[in-house]
């Protein structure tokens, strides 16, 4: 019994100093939101406070890193647009939040612009990504209610989803293992399309105009992408939209690419994703 008593107090001699330091670290970094500065994914964070202020801005730019490449959230906005664009691992209902802030934020944009990659699309919010990158920054009381049942349901199918504003947990870019689930769509996943819906919802509500725009992509997608099945969003509001965007996707040599989807030097191409958005360079 002593020397389990012995191994015990050896233990926690070793370990308090640990304890103490990463308690103390997480404690800092959650005062005054420091985390959100330093965390991976911090672009999300930027995004929120930003949905959140008035501003004077007639054209909104929501988007995934593809669009981030171009409009950088945490970077001087150009003169005539406004960007939240971030991460794709927040979802359609994470740009349809960031939306919703903005709007109740008392701004009133005439056009929104949806830049995205055409695999952005996929996300049901069941990715390793998607606890980092969605969980931590809008799983809060203030989001809830905005969140339907599918998203709730996907929610409490990622392991220790409940652990997620833990302080060591939130501060840092920790998440546990997620199997993606296998697809059975081939474009436009149920989370996405029920909140490209509720889109569609604000623009008439509000009177604003919205574009879905596409990133350029790497040749080598070119087949995966005409097998597209179109028919499911045929009988969505937005089929149109789509439809377009679909159309009018732009490839480039996979040269051109860093890794599957972002660009090596997207000020090359700036020129033509502004003209997409009537923007002057």
């Amino acid at each position: 019994m002593n020397k389990i008593k012995y191994f015990i107090c050896i233990f926690l001699l070793f370990v308090s100093p640990f304890v103490l330091y990463y308690t103390a670290k997480a404690l800092w970094l959650l005062k005054d939101d420091r985390y959100q500065k330093e965390t991976n994914g911090n672009e999300i964070y930027c995004a929120i406070g930003k949905s959140k202020k008035k501003t004077p801005y007639r054209k909104l730019i929501l988007g995934d890193s593809t669009a981030n490449q171009f409009y950088n959230c945490k970077e001087e906005d150009p003169d005539s647009a406004y960007s939240l664009s971030c991460n794709q691992a927040v979802g359609m209902v994470g740009q349809f939040i960031l939306l919703n802030n903005y709007l109740n934020a008392g701004n009133r944009p005439d056009s929104v612009f949806i830049v995205y990659t055409p695999f952005s699309f996929w996300d049901n919010l069941d990715q390793v990504y998607t606890y980092h990158y969605f969980l931590k920054p809008f799983y809060y009381d203030e989001y809830k209610p905005l969140m339907n049942e599918t998203v709730l349901r996907q929610i409490r199918k990622i392991p220790k989803y409940w652990m997620c504003h833990l302080p060591y947990i939130q501060t840092t870019s920790w998440a546990p293992d997620l199997t993606p689930e296998e697809r059975p769509y081939s474009f436009l996943s149920p989370i996405c399309k029920d909140y490209l819906s509720k889109i569609d919802s604000l623009s008439t509500e509000y009177h604003f105009s919205y574009e879905i725009v596409p990133t350029f992509v790497a040749e080598h997608w070119r087949d995966s992408i005409a097998h597209f099945n179109r028919s499911e969003f045929a009988e969505c509001r937005y089929a149109e939209k789509l439809s377009a965007y679909l159309d009018s996707i732009v490839f480039l040599p996979d040269s051109c690419f860093v890794d599957e989807v972002h660009l090596a030097y997207p000020q090359h191409y700036r020129s033509a994703i502004n003209r997409r958005l009537h923007l002057a360079d």
